[in-house]
């Protein structure tokens, strides 16, 4: 008798927030669905199973988005090429290129064929030259970040958007460091092109500081407590952070798809990248 009264009591909530329920649990099922699990790696996941605002999906197996596959174990780089990653585009600096793991000194490592081996493209979002100035914004305000990448990185972003749309046939993988700014902006902005809407574009964003919890425990043991708070802000991953940069492409652009437009993408390259991703 127990369970049929609460039961009934279930049934009694307002229609609308059954469904609100359980499309926010239909989100979180399909959102650690979609994680992939690469030992060695805790931020990766597959950007296939999202629904489109034209009631299709984006495909899996497509664009896989991660933090470094440098510190991949053996048996982790072998479930990457296993998965059938066949370009690997790397968004970081060329200073943390050269002071962290690198995917292709894995491979040498590994003796990988070299016919088998993913191709993979050096493309970093960011301007060295510029680094404390864009990593002070960071730190002042993940929004103003945003807001200076978008605005003074476009050439740069098409270009890594065209190397996306028109890379060879397979999984293309992308990734900064830890796999949830620079990533996180590449992948908004395909999400947006090819119909995903904003709040699962966030949903997905946000993603990253829970992947990212178990790095985070580590750094934050090495450091003084006085530290810790301002480690934690950088970690965070909220969703109205990348909610601002969409809204900034509509108020400044008119959309993303004005965006790409203006930093030089094409309408065929832009096709090309929904025929990528779309089901």
């Amino acid at each position: 008798m127990k369970a049929a009264g609460q039961r009934l009591i279930v049934l009694k909530k307002p229609r609308r927030r059954i469904a609100t329920m359980i499309q926010a649990y239909d989100n979180v099922s399909s959102a650690h669905g979609r994680r992939l699990f690469w030992d060695g790696c805790v931020n990766v996941r597959d950007l296939g199973g999202f629904r489109t605002r034209d009631g299709r999906r984006t495909r899996q197996g497509a664009l896989v988005r991660m933090d470094n596959p440098g510190t991949l174990s053996a048996g982790g780089l072998r479930a990457m090429l296993d998965y059938g990653v066949t370009t690997v585009i790397d968004l970081r600096y060329p200073i943390e290129i050269a002071q962290f793991p690198h995917l292709a000194s894995m491979l040498v490592t590994a003796q990988k064929d070299q016919t088998g081996a993913p191709v993979i493209m050096t493309m970093p979002l960011l301007d060295e030259i510029n680094r404390a100035e864009e990593d002070s914004a960071f730190a002042r305000s993940r929004d103003e970040w945003h807001e200076i990448v978008l605005d003074s990185r476009g050439r740069t972003i098409a270009e890594v958007l065209r190397a996306i749309a028109h890379a060879k046939t397979g999984a293309v993988a992308f990734h900064c460091a830890v796999g949830k700014d620079r990533t996180g902006v590449i992948s908004a902005l395909i999400l947006d092109t090819v119909g995903v809407t904003h709040d699962e574009i966030a949903s997905d964003y946000a993603l990253s500081a829970e992947c990212l919890q178990p790095r985070a425990v580590q750094w934050l043991a090495s450091m003084d407590e006085a530290q810790r708070p301002h480690l934690r802000g950088l970690m965070r991953t909220a969703p109205e952070y990348i909610l601002h940069a969409l809204n900034h492409l509509d108020r400044r652009y008119g959309g993303t798809q004005n965006y790409l437009h203006h930093i030089g993408l094409s309408d065929a390259d832009t096709q090309a990248l929904r025929t990528r991703l779309v089901e």
